[in-house]
């Protein structure tokens, strides 16, 4: 008789098998691993991994499920796994960090992150351990807290923990108490997080309910097969559907984005930072759904627009990363959870960039080398650079030019041929880009970054108070900006003030770059990110000012690379 590990492997190996030998074959399995889980004789060496595989094995077939049998059952599959795990405390230490529903997870996370955890799941969420000694987290404590309050906490008169403890509430613990202190402290958000994360307050969470979208967000999609080819069509030809969506369904969009990375210990800056007012839900073909996330005034980026998203399949979050805007390009990024590999990711992606092209107005993506594999072992293992070079992507290098043409004859004409770690490390040493326009801008905001740094080193012989001295308060003067001292607007100015003022003259003379300077810092201070996007497109005079300076700096456009 095969073991319950065997079976759960078979339906694993059909799982993205389709045709009517198949689908009676997973309707079998399904049945009877369900009846094994609930006889505990089965179940007593069921392992870490195979209950992983099996839950793994389950998601995915909900999200490419052959029919609505097999849709309901796999679902109600979940469920008793879940109630399987959560039933028995060796079982739920048996799958702790996998982030199985039911499971436990342990780690470390964002201060917004832990903040909504414990306002959203307060009985999911409990305070495990700190990284630092009791000393060094008194000393942070002290930079964060009230200068008069702090004091206490100076020459042994007390202890951090009996300082903070003395005032609990009913339901109360340390954890409310240490959010309280940061939470109501007015330093930069970037540094708060800092703060934070340098304490290393370890969190425990419980996944209490399965991940996945309220039903009349899901149009359930059901496969005879699988489109496992890249499609041969130029971008854009998506006309994607935008459902208009209240804020308790743009809030559990958030909760389910938000979920699924805590559950692999993963966290990205615009599903972090985002509210239910800045989400926009999209219904595309084949069961695909994605959400399009910006983030809170505060925690924007000062010159590109930094955009979050999420794919959902059938419901289920399968994929998530996101968008550095800027102009009419767009950095682009993504992650499909492992459990979902195997599936449509090349259709998915193509997907994902026809609807940030018609979305955003954008004719050029580029890709960094991180999202390929450099410095991420995840992407060399996922082959990630052969995602976005069958996606239409081209290495910026003529060299890696040279070397991928060279990878993709050999998997073509030698049966079983895959590129080796070490030609997929050489092929992430360099920046990707699909050029959908001549016309497109080239450069993004890495780009600035060497720009800037040439500037300082240039004109104030690297010396940022010199650079910084006076500057803000100038460009303000320039563009008859008021409420340049408001911490938002400051911020913005602080990161423009070296690149425009490095052609001062220029800036001072063109009253249309002006006044759409001062539009833009408007809108990215306390406005609309998707009108900053818009307008920034439309702003020619800023687009060549910029390109000016790169040039200047001596910055090679990604378009003219060697």
């Amino acid at each position: 008789m095969n073991t319950l590990n065997d079976q759960i492997a078979q339906l694993n190996a059909i799982r993205n098998q389709y045709g009517k030998q198949s689908e009676l074959k997973k309707i079998e399995l399904l049945q009877v691993i369900s009846m094994r889980l609930i006889n505990s004789n089965y179940t007593l060496h069921a392992g870490k991994k195979a209950l992983q595989l099996y839950y793994d094995t389950l998601v995915f077939i909900i999200a490419y499920p052959d029919n609505k049998t097999i849709y309901i059952s796999a679902n109600k599959c979940i469920e008793l796994l879940q109630s399987f795990i959560m039933g028995n405390e060796n079982r739920k230490v048996r799958v702790y960090n996998t982030g199985i529903s039911g499971s436990s997870v342990c780690a470390a996370f964002s201060f917004e992150m832990v903040k909504w955890l414990r306002k959203i799941r307060p009985l999911e969420i409990t305070l495990s351990s700190f990284e630092l000694t009791n000393r060094q987290i008194q000393s942070i404590l002290s930079v964060v807290m009230p200068k008069v309050e702090s004091e206490i906490l100076q020459d042994a008169n007390a202890e951090w923990k009996g300082w903070l403890g003395r005032s609990l509430k009913k339901g109360e613990n340390l954890l409310d108490k240490l959010i309280d202190v940061f939470d109501s402290n007015s330093i930069r958000p970037e540094v708060k997080d800092e703060l934070w994360n340098a304490i290393g307050i370890n969190v425990e969470i419980n996944f209490t309910s399965h991940c996945s979208l309220p039903g009349r967000l899901i149009i359930p999609y059901y496969h005879h097969n699988l489109i496992r080819k890249n499609i041969k069509q130029k971008l854009p030809v998506l006309q994607p559907v935008r459902l208009q969506i209240n804020n308790t369904e743009a809030e559990q969009i958030i909760d389910c984005s938000r979920m699924i990375l805590v559950r692999h210990l993963r966290e990205i800056d615009p599903i972090s930072f985002t509210a239910a007012g800045l989400v926009a839900y999209y219904h595309l073909p084949r069961g695909i759904s994605v959400a399009l996330m910006g983030m809170v005034a505060e925690r924007r980026h000062p010159i590109d627009s930094y955009m979050g998203y999420v794919v959902f399949k059938n419901g289920l979050p399968v994929g998530y990363a996101a968008c550095w805007i800027l102009f009419d390009s767009g950095r682009i990024g993504l992650n499909i959870f492992p459990g979902y590999r195997g599936g449509e990711s090349q259709y998915i992606f193509e997907q994902v960039l026809q609807l940030h092209s018609k979305v955003y107005g954008l004719k050029r993506f580029s890709v960094d080398p991180y999202q390929l594999g450099k410095e991420n072992s995840d992407g060399i293992q996922s082959g990630a650079f052969w995602v976005y070079y069958h996606a239409g992507f081209s290495p910026v290098l003529k060299a890696l030019q040279e070397l991928a043409a060279a990878e993709a004859l050999k998997i073509k004409t030698t049966a079983g041929y895959r590129s080796s770690q070490s030609v997929l490390a050489k092929l992430a040493n360099g920046r990707m880009q699909l050029l959908l326009h001549k016309n497109a801008v080239k450069f993004d905001a890495t780009d600035i970054s060497l720009a800037w740094a040439s500037i300082l080193i240039r004109k104030y012989n690297d010396n940022r108070r010199n650079a910084e001295k006076d500057s803000v308060k100038k460009l303000a003067g320039i563009l008859q900006i008021k409420n340049y001292p408001e911490a938002n607007i400051n911020f913005i100015l602080k990161n423009w003030c070296l690149l425009l003022l490095s052609n001062e003259k220029e800036l001072n003379s063109n009253t249309s770059l002006k006044r759409i300077l001062k539009k833009l810092f408007v809108l990215k201070a306390s406005g609309s990110e998707e009108e900053y996007i818009k307008t920034l497109q439309q702003a020619a005079a800023v687009r060549n000012f910029i390109e000016y300076t790169l040039v200047k700096a001596g910055i090679q456009l990604q378009g003219n690379a060697d």
